[in-house]
């Protein structure tokens, strides 16, 4: 497998690849940071030199039956810049979560087709992993649904976990559109987005009865 493969297949660029190895059913990919691909969060330099490092390993998506791993020799690096010294966060790493962007797609991909324990048994992760990438991703998604058109909704709950935790989903009734979804099921959880509604500006035909 080369360089340019990993970044084709898995999404991941700017590293040097070092080693394949198989462990029982894993399939690890040994790579190491290179002097590309990173910026200085102070001043968004491109340039620096390399002081101390540290092994990250991240999930990425399975090969056949196989699960996949990126062990990846990361560098902290000075920016010749500013003299900023940083641990960088390279274009496949979302954050510090344990695995990159190519993962999550993956993963959202087969939640369209299954549910989450059988994506989490699938990929060899916890239920909860899978679940903070669904969350994560629906919350993206509704962040910023215009409320104006909105006539009625309508709220549900449902539980999604053995019962002691509860989802509360409100959706547009005429078009059956998900607007709004919290963890959660009190007064307390629901009321931020109920301040939203009514913050939402009256139509003309909601004037009409005014006048």
């Amino acid at each position: 497998m080369t360089v340019s493969l990993l970044d084709k297949a898995f999404g991941v660029s700017g590293l040097n690849q070092t080693a394949i190895k198989h462990v029982d059913d894993k399939i690890i990919i040994e790579a190491e940071m290179t002097h590309s691909g990173f910026s200085c969060p102070h001043c968004q330099g491109s340039k620096g030199i390399f002081r101390g490092k540290k092994t990250r390993v991240f999930h990425i998506p399975p090969v056949g039956s196989k699960k996949s791993f990126l062990s990846l020799k990361l560098h902290r690096v000075q920016c010749l810049s500013c003299g900023h010294l940083h641990w960088p966060t390279l274009s496949f790493m979302p954050g510090t979560k344990r695995m990159t962007y190519s993962f999550i797609h993956y993963a959202l991909e087969l939640l369209k087709f299954g549910t989450i324990k059988d994506v989490a048994n699938h990929l060899g992760v916890g239920w909860d992993t899978v679940k903070e990438i669904h969350k994560d991703a629906l919350q993206k998604k509704y962040a910023e649904i215009p409320l104006e058109e909105l006539e009625y909704v309508t709220v549900d709950e449902f539980s999604i976990r053995k019962r002691h935790k509860y989802m509360t989903v409100f959706t547009d009734l005429a078009t059956a559109r998900i607007i709004h979804a919290v963890e959660g099921r009190k007064q307390k959880d629901i009321e931020p987005f109920l301040k939203e509604l009514k913050k939402k500006p009256l139509s003309e035909s909601d004037l009409h009865g005014f006048k």
